[in-house]
């Protein structure tokens, strides 16, 4: 007599990509932040034709990059969009790609100014950025029972080792206050990859546009005044509301437990 297989966890590939500069010194930016885009393997393929699809049509090249700073100002090869009537019709192919498109995201954001107040350095934010981002991502596998990867644009050996180092201590010790056994993390968290620029991943390209889109969100929760007409500042926050990742309202009290301890905005400190 068969026995009944185990249906095939869902796997899962993150891919993080940051904004903005990690030195609360640094007056480059007013804030740091890390952007996972999450998505299932299996949806990967389907995601990068409907972006090459609107690369083709208003390029006839699908090796453009999506970059909010540009798309935002019409630089580069964005400034064919100086033309009103083309920008509309390339935001609204924009907002229905990143609606229908099977990905969610969340953030974790250092507000380097309070940062600063209180001594951190670059250090402290990279440490602790990257640490609940791993975390996070672990507890979203958890509660969904799949499994995972990491994958992220690397910048620098220093950066990068910080990463590697949370990827380490979470397969070494698992997570100690919840009690979920380091077994349990490496049969949950595979690995982690970096990759170049050149590798021009689709899913790191909606994390840059939405890294842009978590700094319009944090300021404009801090009352701070953003830009009251731009098209695209609009659409980016409102997508933004859509594809971030929905912690359950109600769920069983075992994985209620790791729900909570998911923050899928965190603002540091």
């Amino acid at each position: 007599m068969l026995k009944p297989t185990k249906p095939l966890r869902e796997y899962y590939r993150l891919f993080i990509d940051e904004s903005g500069t990690a030195n609360p010194l640094d007056p480059k930016s007013d804030v740091y932040i890390l952007a996972g885009c999450m998505i299932k393997k299996a949806d990967s393929h389907d995601l990068k034709i409907k972006a090459d699809q609107i690369k083709f049509k208003y390029w006839g090249d699908t090796s453009i990059v999506f970059h909010s700073r540009e798309i935002s100002r019409r630089e580069g090869n964005f400034s064919i969009f100086k033309d009103e009537n083309l920008y509309k019709d390339f935001l609204v192919d924009i907002e229905n790609f990143l609606s229908i498109s099977k990905f969610r995201m969340f953030f974790i954001v250092v507000d380097k100014n309070k940062a600063k107040n209180i001594g951190w350095d670059e250090k402290k934010v990279f440490k602790d950025t990257t640490s609940f981002l791993v975390r996070h991502f672990l507890l979203i596998l958890l509660t969904s029972n799949s499994r995972g990867e990491m994958i992220i644009e690397s910048a620098s050996a220093e950066k990068d080792i910080f990463l590697l180092q949370s990827f380490a201590y979470f397969l070494g010790s698992g997570i100690i206050d919840l009690k979920i056994d380091r077994k349990i993390v490496r049969d949950t968290l595979t690995s982690v990859s970096f990759v170049t620029k050149q590798n021009n991943d689709i899913e790191e390209q909606i994390a840059d546009l939405f890294g842009y889109a978590a700094k319009l969100k944090y300021k404009k929760q801090s009352g701070e005044a953003i830009m009251k007409n731009g098209l695209y500042e609009k659409m980016i926050l409102e997508a933004l509301n859509r594809s971030i990742y929905k912690v359950p309202k109600e769920a069983k009290p075992k994985k209620d437990k790791l729900f909570k301890e998911v923050d899928p905005f965190l603002v540091l400190p």
